[in-house]
């Protein structure tokens, strides 16, 4: 996989989680307008990466701000005990952004950082299923590669 901060994998969402990190606190319409963006295409992220745990999301009267989420994503999958739990399925994952509205150009981009943030836990998860299938060691790591081919 590419080193994390690889260009090839730079997504406005990666942007987005840059210019939160860096403000603690912003509102949609002001990062809308540093990502040169339109707001309901930010808030159709936002709205996903919330549900994700990603951000967290307050509204001063009428208007929404954006912070990261307390636990964030490392610290949560430091308390997960299971390999798989809060993975899901890159259809499952389609589905969550369309449903979210997410702009399709992006969600692609968004698979893909997802896989990077998980692919040891799915890694260990696919070693410890073939070994309990009994798959000869030699073809576990062929398996893999097909596997991840499909991703």
């Amino acid at each position: 996989m590419p080193h994390p901060n690889s260009p090839l994998l730079r997504t406005v969402a990666d942007e987005l989680l840059e210019l939160v990190r860096k403000s603690k606190k912003i509102s949609v319409e002001e990062a809308a307008k540093k990502l040169k963006m339109h707001v309901p295409a930010v808030q159709s992220l936002v709205d996903f990466l919330v549900e994700e745990r990603v951000f967290g999301i307050e509204y001063k009267f009428t208007t929404p701000y954006i912070y990261l989420y307390k636990e964030g994503i490392k610290e949560a999958k430091e308390k997960d005990t299971s390999f798989t739990k809060g993975l899901i399925t890159k259809e499952q994952f389609y589905e969550k952004a369309k449903e979210k509205k997410a702009p399709y150009e992006h969600i692609e981009g968004m698979w893909r950082k997802y896989l990077q943030q998980n692919i040891s836990r799915m890694r260990e998860e696919f070693l410890k299923k073939s070994r309990e299938k009994k798959v000869p060691e030699d073809k576990i790591e062929e398996l893999w590669k097909k596997y991840l081919s499909y991703l």
